[in-house]
Parts: C-alpha cells; sequence; structure tokens
C-alpha cells in the first residue's frame, strides 16, 4: 500500500514540501485546517503525565475500546484515523477492482482537474447508464484521493502533538465478497463505508474537548471532514439511483437521532433513519460494524 508521511520540520523549513502539502490538503477540503496545524506544531498538546493537563492519562475503554490516545482529543483524532486508513484503503481496492487491477495495486499518482488520470473503467456499470456510470467512476478516482488525503492529514496532526499515532491493520482490509463485479457494487460497498464515516463523525464530536484555541480548529477540522464525507455519500447515493437525503439511508434500528445498531450493510438492522446527515452512531457502535472489512478481525 502506497503511504505517504510528512515530516513537521521538512514543512515547516521546505517552502516546496509546504506547498506539496497544503495544494494536497486544500484539494481534500482541509486547508484552513493545514495551515492551522503548522502554527501550532510548537505548541504542546494532550499530554503525558503533566499535572497541568485535566485528560493526562486520558483513556475511555467503553466508548473507544482500543484506541490510543493521552487525552479525549487525542483518542477521538485516533479513532478517526483508524478509520480513515481503512476508508483510505478500500476506496483503493475499490478503484483497483473498477480499473481492472490486482487489488494490492498502490495508489497511482494524482489525476489532474476534473479527470480519471491513468484509471480507465474496465468493468461493467451493472446496470448504471452511461452517464451515471462515467460520474460514478470520476468520484471514485476523486474520493480515493480524498480520503488517502484524510488519513495522512490526521497522522500528522497527531504527530505534530506528540501523541501516540494509529498504524494500519498489519493484516491489510478486505472489500466485501463479490463487490469487484461490476461499478454499481463497488459504488454500494463504498457508499456504505461513507455512510458509517458521517455517522461515525457526528457521534464522536461530543467526546472533544474545546478548552483551547488549538481544541477548536481540531473540532472544525473533524467538520470539515464530516462535511466532505457527508458530500461523498450524498454524490455516490444519487449515482446509484438513491435519495441523497432525506429518507433514505442504510438500514439500522433508529432511536431519536442514533443508528444503534452501527449496521452498514444494505441487510444490517430492522429499521431506516429518515435523514442520511442528521443520525449518529456512537463508537463503540462504528468500530464493531467495520470489524468485517478488517482483515483477521
Amino acid at each position: 500500500m502506497n503511504e505517504t508521511t510528512y515530516d513537521l520540520d521538512e514543512l515547516r523549513r521546505n517552502p516546496v514540501s509546504r506547498r506539496a502539502f497544503f495544494t494536497r490538503m486544500t484539494a481534500a477540503g482541509l486547508g484552513i485546517a493545514a495551515a492551522s496545524l503548522l502554527a501550532s506544531t510548537n505548541i504542546a498538546c494532550g499530554g503525558g503525565d503533566d499535572d497541568d493537563n485535566p485528560n493526562a492519562g486520558f483513556t475511555d475503554p467503553t466508548n473507544f475500546p482500543g484506541v490510543l490516545g493521552r487525552s479525549a482529543n487525542e483518542v477521538v483524532l485516533n479513532y478517526a484515523l483508524t478509520l480513515e486508513l481503512l476508508e483510505a484503503d478500500l476506496y483503493r481496492q475499490a478503484l483497483n477492482a473498477a480499473s481492472g487491477r490486482e487489488l494490492n495495486t498502490p495508489l497511482g499518482g494524482a489525476p489532474a482537474g476534473n479527470s480519471t488520470g491513468e484509471y480507465t473503467l474496465s468493468v461493467g456499470s451493472g446496470g448504471l447508464s452511461t452517464g451515471a456510470a462515467n460520474a460514478g467512476f470520476l468520484y471514485l478516482v476523486q474520493y480515493a484521493y480524498v480520503e488517502a488525503a484524510h488519513r495522512d492529514f490526521l497522522a500528522t496532526a497527531l504527530s505534530s502533538m506528540g501523541a501516540p499515532v494509529t498504524t494500519a491493520n498489519s493484516r491489510g482490509y478486505q472489500l466485501p465478497a463479490g463487490a469487484g463485479t461490476d461499478l454499481s457494487t463497488i459504488l454500494q460497498a463504498i457508499y456504505a463505508v461513507e455512510e458509517t464515516g458521517v455517522r461515525a463523525y457526528l457521534g464522536a464530536a461530543p467526546f472533544m474537548s474545546f478548552a483551547t484555541p488549538q481544541d477548536k480548529s481540531l473540532l472544525a477540522t473533524a467538520v470539515a471532514i464530516h462535511s466532505t464525507e457527508a458530500r461523498h455519500s450524498g454524490a455516490i447515493a444519487y449515482v446509484l439511483g438513491l435519495n441523497p437525503g432525506p429518507v433514505y439511508s442504510i438500514p439500522g434500528v433508529v432511536t431519536g437521532r442514533r443508528v444503534t445498531d452501527g449496521g452498514i450493510g444494505p441487510n444490517t438492522g430492522t429499521g431506516i433513519s429518515e435523514d442520511t446527515f442528521q443520525y449518529y452512531s456512537d463508537p463503540v457502535a462504528v468500530l464493531g460494524a467495520v470489524r468485517p472489512f478488517i482483515v483477521g478481525a
């Protein structure tokens, strides 16, 4: 898997590296967040045994089982990174499947402008119209690079805080069986993951601290990623002929504004939510729901 890492000293020192970082993050809707990150890299955040830090030694095994972090915000960021690692890799695999490539092929160079670059649709549409298939494949290409940028940004943000940083599952991730047979089934699998991402960010927000200016910057970053996930979900739903919200959503048992079972498949759960982006899932439900996508989980 092709991974991009950013050395913070290099970003601060080298204008070429910094410009490339900003360009990539701006394309992913994180330009302002990237600027705030670099501006705050000398600010200690989150940790260790500092008596002045009310979150020192923070853990939350009930809501975020197995998630790293010394503070509430670090745990939430690592939770988000856990999901973005999975999502970025599933997008990479889905794009490879739609392009007739081996699933383990690294992500290629980012396409210029509104194009699919080096990628060409090589599977059937699965019943989608020509226009819908063309749009869906373009979205698949573009969003694969956006999700990779989200992953890399969160890892860089955590590193800037001196925080522990979640790494990808060593055994990898897997698309659902049969998801690579045609473009429609590929997009359906990705849609389910995007819907989960939307609810995951909304469900994690109440656990964040807003005590400092940097905390507020982190919240703004989370909201930016949440809005991007919502746009992705809405666009893919439209291509698949689904109502992008309200009315249609991934089935799940709905109580108030909460999808309580974390369901992310077309046959999961027993109810249907009434607004795609209004509902949220608890972090522990999301972590359980994504386990089938993790090899060996």
